[in-house]
């Protein structure tokens, strides 16, 4: 078959000349606005026996390879993704993706500012020491100590691949901060390297737990939940299941791992006080919190605060997460913003501030967003996709598909060549050091010397409505809510 064969160059939706065999050759390199189809006509059509027409404006879209038109300039984005996630759903499947939520809210800590010391209050000079180290779990037998308020989340083996895991743990060690393990069970490195940095995550899935590990991590956190699928067991696909991830997390390969919505032995409050106790009773030094999503918080923070947890962690909507139903994602849960500030209250109401740890987390990127957790009432703070994005992450989301083109999310051999240790080990490093020096600032500027000292009077919102939802000061400087 010819060019000469080809009818395109002829249709009334042929956007530029030059171009033709779109059905052969791909589509074409210009929006093209249907106004008619030779497809069913051509020679070439017939030849090769297609199906469906306008070649010449469609292309296999997503990771589930949809082949449908071009989103065109002028259409939303996000409309555009609903058909997307139709066309999946109509093959019997519930759409999945990575990362947090792309959805735009209301609010935002953009919308907070902080108030500067200037002469009722004296900022701190640059030079002056202000002091970044906080504990964890004040009140154990043996708080962990840390010399920033920024924790690296739970990111599971298996979700991130095995040098991803390592460069975070040395990072750990090598700065004095504390990271999650993630519910994917924990690598003989990390307890060799930073097992006194580890928090532990006990999951509904207990992915390669026993009580070996149990004994050796300098905290535990019992995990219900998670912003990114808050009342919903997490999922990681059989892809991602290599060999190594099988054999640490004590599954088969090949198979997709889930993790529960929720633990099959804690169902009531007198249930967590005996895990609690249990898990007690194998490390008695190590601090022993929760995680949950943002949802019946103050009910949630009130049975944690009455369990004899030593601290809490709240992860608010648009937490990222590997692998996730993005109708989950997308539609459940406060966002970190809101959540927060009812948390604190309620911590304050029961007498606890000061004993028990609040561990903020849920979509934070800046040193800003972080300063204004601690402002808001937090003690430390959680952060993953920036973690990832400092190791290299370019944000493809496509960690749900195990071809993560960077070897952050991914065990292809070839893929995994891209992840250069050194450099990702150095470029996490300079971001927590330059991120926590920034907070250190924001407690200058206000005229504190600790940043455990931030608070909600040393903020402000730009918005009256955030204001009241974050019991803080408006543009009028008068106290919205909270008192």
């Amino acid at each position: 078959m010819s060019n000469k064969d080809c009818l395109c160059p002829k249709c009334p939706s042929y956007p530029f000349h030059g171009e033709s065999f779109y059905c052969l050759e791909g589509n074409s390199q210009f929006e093209v606005q249907e106004r008619g189809c030779l497809c069913a006509s051509c020679p070439v059509y017939h030849e090769k026996n297609f199906k469906g027409l306008y070649f010449c404006n469609k292309d296999l879209i997503g990771d589930e390879y949809i082949f449908m038109r071009r989103r065109k300039k002028e259409e939303n984005h996000r409309e555009y993704e609903k058909i997307i996630q139709i066309k999946i759903m109509s093959k019997g499947k519930s759409v999945i993706g990575s990362m947090g939520s792309p959805k735009k809210l209301p609010y935002t800590f953009d919308d907070i500012h902080f108030i500067p010391a200037q002469i009722h209050k004296i900022p701190l000079d640059g030079k002056e020491k202000v002091n970044t180290k906080i504990m964890i779990g004040p009140r154990s037998r043996k708080p962990l100590k840390v010399n920033s308020p920024i924790i690296i989340s739970g990111m599971s083996y298996g979700a991130i691949s095995e040098k991803a895991r390592k460069a975070i743990a040395t990072v750990a060690k090598n700065l004095g901060i504390a990271y999650n393990s993630g519910e994917g069970g924990v690598l003989e490195y990390e307890l060799e390297v930073a097992s006194s940095q580890l928090i532990l995550q006990y999951s509904t899935g207990r992915f390669g737990l026993n009580k070996e590990i149990i004994k050796k991590a300098a905290a535990i956190e019992i995990r219900f939940g998670q912003g990114a699928y808050p009342g919903k067991g997490s999922y990681l696909p059989p892809e991602k299941i290599s060999p190594e991830v099988a054999r640490i997390r004590g599954v088969k390969e090949g198979e997709g791992a889930y993790s529960p919505a929720h633990h099959p032995d804690i169902k009531s409050p007198e249930d967590l006080k005996d895990k609690i106790e249990w898990l007690r009773s194998i490390n008695e030094h190590a601090p022993i919190g929760a995680k949950i999503g943002c949802g019946d918080i103050e009910e949630d923070v009130r049975i944690l605060l009455d369990s004899g947890v030593d601290f809490i962690s709240i992860d608010g909507f648009g937490g990222g997460t590997s692998t996730t139903f993005t109708h989950i994602r997308e539609n459940v849960g406060f966002p970190l913003i809101s959540a927060l500030p009812r948390a604190v209250h309620v911590i304050k109401e029961e007498g606890k501030k000061g004993k028990v740890s609040l561990i903020a987390g849920g979509g934070l990127r800046t040193s800003a967003d972080m300063a204004k957790c601690l402002a808001l009432g937090a003690d430390a703070i959680y952060i993953g996709t920036a973690a990832l994005i400092a190791l290299n992450c370019e944000q493809h989301r496509l960690c749900h598909t195990g071809m993560c083109p960077t070897g952050i999310t991914t065990h292809d051999p070839q893929l995994l060549k891209q992840f250069d240790f050194n450099k990702a080990t150095k470029r996490l490093e300079n971001f927590i050091r330059v991120a926590t020096e920034e907070i250190a600032d924001f407690a200058r500027v206000t005229g504190k010397d600790d940043i455990r000292s931030l608070d909600n009077t040393d903020i402000f919102s730009l918005k009256k409505g955030l204001a009241e939802i974050a019991g803080i000061k408006w543009l009028d400087g008068r106290q919205r809510f909270w008192g």
